[in-house]
């Protein structure tokens, strides 16, 4: 498949917004689920090979507390040290569905507090929740982290007090040493180079979004969906080599 750049229109805010006492139910009814994930995450070793698939759990578990759908709303990763989170909205080229794809840091994933992740992922929501104007962190924004309970640090600019941390920035440093070594020895990331940020969009404003077209076939897969689409073809052939 060749790569190519789309430019997308600019969403619209189109993702309900659910009342308080829906998401309290909702979030009782998931609360060992959220009990369990947070035990892993706490359990789990500073690297990224094993926090990834976490993330990925832990994001889904956010997108269903909100009512998000997933086939709209996109996981991916960074790893800037100017802003934690970062989400592009645009709207589907052929169904006009309003869609998103949040990036997190890659030194969210590795930190050690459980409580920053979940916060960061829900801060990210809250933009999709409250749409594209919600950069300003302003009203609709501050509503939208009500209604997910958006801990009190993570509804505004956290990136400074975030990446402020001498003993934890020791942590990330040794990972990215680390790393950097398995990447040397073996080709491999122990993220998705498809989903890092920078692969999937050429500008966070006014931006083209990467998608893979079928020279052949005309077939159009975006990143995320080219991701899937490896994965299980990786599963397939595990299982025919078992």
């Amino acid at each position: 498949m060749a790569l190519v750049r789309a430019s997308p229109t600019v969403s619209r805010p189109a993702f309900a917004h659910r009342t308080r006492s829906n998401l309290r139910a909702s979030t009782h009814a998931k609360a060992t689920c959220s009990h369990d994930l947070s035990s892993a995450w706490r359990a789990s070793e500073y690297n990224l090979s094993t926090r990834w698939p976490l993330a990925q759990k832990l994001f889904a578990h956010e997108l269903a507390r909100a009512s998000l759908d997933a086939r709209r709303v996109n996981l991916g990763w960074h790893q800037a040290k100017s802003y934690v989170g970062i989400t592009y909205m645009y709207d589907d080229e052929e169904t006009g569905a309003s869609k998103a794809d949040v990036f997190l840091s890659k030194y969210v994933v590795l930190d050690p507090s459980y409580e920053n992740f979940v916060g960061c992922v829900r801060h990210e929501l809250a933009h999709v929740l409250a749409g594209p104007t919600s950069v300003d962190h302003g009203r609709a924004f501050l509503e939208a982290c009500e209604q997910l309970e958006v801990p009190e640090a993570w509804r505004g600019a956290t990136t400074g007090a975030f990446y402020s941390r001498p003993v934890t920035q020791l942590m990330w440093a040794k990972c990215d040493a680390e790393e950097m070594l398995a990447k040397a020895k073996t080709g491999a990331s122990f993220l998705p180079d498809l989903l890092y940020e920078k692969n999937v969009w050429d500008a966070p404003i006014g931006g083209n979004r990467t998608v893979f077209k079928d020279d052949e076939t005309g077939t159009v897969l975006d990143a995320f969906e080219m991701y899937a689409l490896t994965i299980a073809a990786e599963a397939e052939e595990a299982c025919r080599g078992a």
